[in-house]
Formats: C-alpha cells, structure tokens, sequence
C-alpha cells in the first residue's frame, strides 16, 4: 500500500527518533518518508508482546488518514461493524445510530478491532517501507545541542537525529521529561472494562452493537466476523487500582459486580459475564490540557500530548490525523519549532473540543433513576438523529479542511 511521492528535497537528511511503535509511530514514519524525512522508530515492548487485548473503534475520520498506508480489507479479518442499536432494560430498542450513512459520505464506515491487530498492520507498512522499528527500547531521558537531539535508553544506548517526536501514549516518558511539573495524569475514578466471550447463543456475527441501558447500568456487546463476543462496560472505583491489584484483584471484582448489577436485566447478560474468558480492565485518566506540546527540539502527538478517555473512540483516530498534519508543517516550514508551532495551532482546538464532548458522554453511563430512563427511552432517537448531523464535524476531517 505505501506510496513513495512529494519528496522534499531540503529534508532529505533530516532524521527523526520517533518514540512509541503503537499505530501512530509506523504511520508518522510513513508520512515523514513522503516528504524526504528519515525515521527510526523506538518501542519500549519486545518485538512478541501481543499482548494488547482492548479492542477500539475507528471512526471515518482515522480511517481515511489509515487507508493510503494499509489495505483496510486486511483489518477486516477480526473486526465488528461501528454500527449501534440501543435498548433499555426491558429489551426493547429505542434508537439506531447506523454507519451506513458514512460510507457514502466519508468513502469508509466505523469498525471495532483489536488493538494488537491495528498495530501490527501498521508496523508491517513500515517494515515494507523500509522503516527501521528497535524494539525493547524503554526511553528514559534525552538531551540536546545546538544542532541535534540524542535519546538515551534504559538499556544503556542512545540514538541520535534532529528532532523528537512523542508517540508514546497516555502514559508518556516523553512528556514526563519535557514536562515533568505539568504533566501528572488524574485518575477519573472510572475504569474502562471489557472482554471476550463464547456464547452459544451469540455464535454468529451481529450486524452492530448492542448498547443496553439495563436496570442498574450499562452495558454493551457485539459478535465478531469470528464468532467471538465483545463486550465492554464502566466500572467506578473510589480508590485507583494499583497495577498489580488489576490482575490479582480487581478483574474478579469488576466480574461479580458486573453479574450484580445486571442479574435482573436480559439472561445473554448474565451468560456472556459469566462465560468471559479474558476480562481487561484499563483505569481512565484525565490529562490536564498542556500550553506546550513542544519544547527545543521535542514534540508530542496523540494521547501523549491530548490525551483522551475512550468513551467516544477518537483516541487512535486523533492520533492518526495529527500524524497527517505534524508532517506537513515540517514539510512546510524549514524551522523545527516553527513548525512545531503550527502544528499544535492547527490541532489544538479540535483536539480539545473533541476532549471535552467524550467527557460528557462518559457521564451518561451510570445508573439513572426511573424518571430520567423514560425520558431517555421517549427522547434518544431523537438525539442520535441529530448526533449524526453533529458527528460531522469530527468524521468529515481531512488535511484539506482541516477542521
């Protein structure tokens, strides 16, 4: 899939140290070899750890930055469809937020797919490109001279180029050097909780997501094209789980409370909680908004620099639009900081305004009392019809418009 056009000749020694081989990393190397950059990409996992369970949605507008580097049939081989069906507690449906529409107006269509598997087609792009990724190198510092920057690894080497880019996530080394006063993460007292299933009764693909607003939570599933149930939900915590209380504690928990909550809602409920063969669990945390998304010779794009919770699936897709725009202001501008200044201008208010509407929608989650659920079941379909019209101005973005 990788074209090779629109070289800028001024760049064609510039090198990149890129940080963080998720999706974002292998997809900003390829939009830097477009433009004549050099990239070498550093990964803190080994090259074998597979082990991202969390699926995630992908919305039009991160498809369409995707679809110029990897075949999006290819990430169609475990996926569900983006398409929603939303029932209350007694079963019935009481709106549709269907994706047919966007495949006519944005040229794809909303899927949900393994993280591991988004990230390995987006590493194989890159090799095919000729895009060298080091793996288990764990990024502790960097430093910086007149005319270049060096990052030093916790394995004792170092790698040298002209800038840094951070792609390192939510939880982000970079940032933490570049920022350490400003860039502590606030734990939201939510947990993002999911799974996988094999259910008898749920052994053929379903044609979209069930979002169920049961008697006293939420809850939601689908069926893969494999047959496997995908579900995931919101669990609050008080107290921030520790890293190792999320394995030995707290995936037991989130079960039983999950069948609690639910065991006077649908049976298929109770039978996919209770059939759940890997439960993931992922604390959500609030990254407070940065002035700065650079510093020197040093940027941050994606949830490093704007992190987001997931309850509106933009975090990949934002990630991936400003690897589309992060290239253009440094093919535009010979100057790295002015270019890393143009950059945070064109994606800043987007970023946040995209921030702050997945932060109102997790507030809708929780349990309601029986007056605002009918008014919820009378009014939903109409709020999703206008969704659609709202949702446009986060879809219909391109590097064009630039919206």
């Amino acid at each position: 899939m990788y074209t090779y056009f629109d070289v800028n000749k001024k760049a064609m020694n510039k090198k990149v140290i890129i940080i963080g081989a998720g999706v974002a990393g292998p997809i900003l190397a390829l939009q830097l070899k477009k433009i004549g950059f050099q990239s070498e990409i550093f990964e803190s996992r080994s090259e074998n750890n597979t082990n991202e369970g969390v699926f995630l949605g992908i919305t039009p507008n991160g498809l369409n930055v995707l679809k110029e580097f990897i075949d999006l049939e290819k990430l169609k081989e475990d996926y569900t469809p983006g398409s929603m069906k939303f029932f209350n507690a007694r079963g019935k449906q009481i709106a549709e937020l269907g994706t047919a529409y966007q495949k006519q107006q944005y040229g794809v269509e909303t899927l949900q797919l393994k993280r591991a598997n988004l990230n390995k087609y987006a590493r194989f792009a890159a090799a095919e490109a000729g895009i060298k990724i080091e793996y288990g190198k764990r990024f502790i510092s960097y430093s910086e001279s007149d005319d270049q920057v060096t990052a030093y690894f916790e394995d004792g080497t170092s790698a040298t180029g002209d800038i840094i880019i951070g792609c390192d996530g939510m939880f982000s080394e970079v940032r933490k050097q570049m920022f350490p006063e400003t860039s502590v993460i606030r734990y939201t007292k939510l947990i993002s909780t999911g799974g996988y299933a094999k259910v008898a009764e749920l052994s053929e693909p379903l044609d979209s997501i069930r979002m169920i607003f049961g008697e006293r939570g939420f809850f939601a599933y689908s069926v893969s094209d494999k047959g496997e149930v995908w579900w995931f939900n919101n669990y609050f915590r008080e107290q921030e789980p520790q890293p190792q209380e999320i394995e030995k504690t707290v995936k037991t928990e989130i079960k039983n409370h999950l069948a609690e909550i639910h065991k006077n809602d649908d049976p298929l409920l109770s039978s996919i909680i209770r059939n759940s063969y890997e439960i993931i669990a992922y604390p959500i945390y609030d990254l407070p908004s940065l002035s700065h998304w650079y510093k020197g010779r040093v940027c941050l794009i994606g949830d490093a620099a704007h992190g987001i919770s997931p309850h509106i699936g933009q975090g990949a897709s934002l990630a991936l639009e400003d690897t589309a725009v992060i290239a253009e202001q440094l093919k535009l501008n010979n100057e790295y900081e002015a270019a890393f200044q143009a950059f945070q201008s064109r994606r800043q208010f987007r970023v946040e305004k995209i921030i702050k509407s997945a932060r109102k929608v997790g507030n809708t989650k929780t349990k309601t009392n029986p007056i605002a659920a009918w008014f919820r079941d009378l009014f939903i379909g109409f709020f999703i019809h206008k969704q659609i019209r709202q949702l446009d101005w986060i879809y219909g973005w391109t590097l064009r418009n630039k919206k």
